[in-house]
């Protein structure tokens, strides 16, 4: 069972970086066409800045998974100090993987609230669904959530005197 949830985590992984990726870099080509269209042509795009905005949240949320996949789980990183190379080492993995799944889960079953309340609001400049954009809380809470299953099977971190 580990094994197969550690291969869909590099699966999904990959997709969910290159998603970001993309929403990063539309929101960049997005900002640059604003300022030339601005400041070059005096004739500002009503939709550039929404679309910035809303592509920089998706990049935000679908990064967080790679962040949290990566390690950065909320943590006291002298408490990891502390108990690196003692038996407390994975009480403590155990007991930072629950308040963060705890925090995850709040982040999905509200967004999905926001998302459903929001779902008659436009987003000017675009006349799509706001709720496009607040659909990234839910979906990147999601994605968070695998990954911070597949860091407790397969925890990686950074520092030296952490690893296991």
């Amino acid at each position: 069972m580990r094994e197969i949830i550690l291969a869909a985590d590099r699966f999904i992984s990959r997709l969910v970086m290159a998603a970001a990726c993309i929403s990063l870099s539309v929101a960049a080509l997005t900002g640059m066409f604003q300022i030339f269209t601005r400041f070059v042509l005096e004739q500002p795009s009503a939709w550039t800045e929404v679309l910035t905005r809303t592509t920089i949240i998706w990049s935000v949320y679908l990064g967080l998974s790679v962040a949290l996949r990566g390690g950065a789980l909320l943590s006291v990183d002298l408490a990891y100090r502390v108990a690196a190379g003692t038996p407390f080492l994975r009480p403590l993995q155990t007991m930072i993987m629950i308040c963060t799944l705890t925090f995850l889960v709040i982040l999905v079953w509200f967004g999905l609230d926001v998302v459903q309340r929001v779902r008659f609001q436009t987003l000017a400049g675009l006349e799509i669904s706001i709720s496009w954009a607040y659909a990234a809380i839910p979906v990147g809470a999601f994605f968070g959530i695998l990954a911070v299953i597949a860091n407790f099977l397969d925890p990686r971190r950074g520092e030296i005197e952490t690893q296991r």
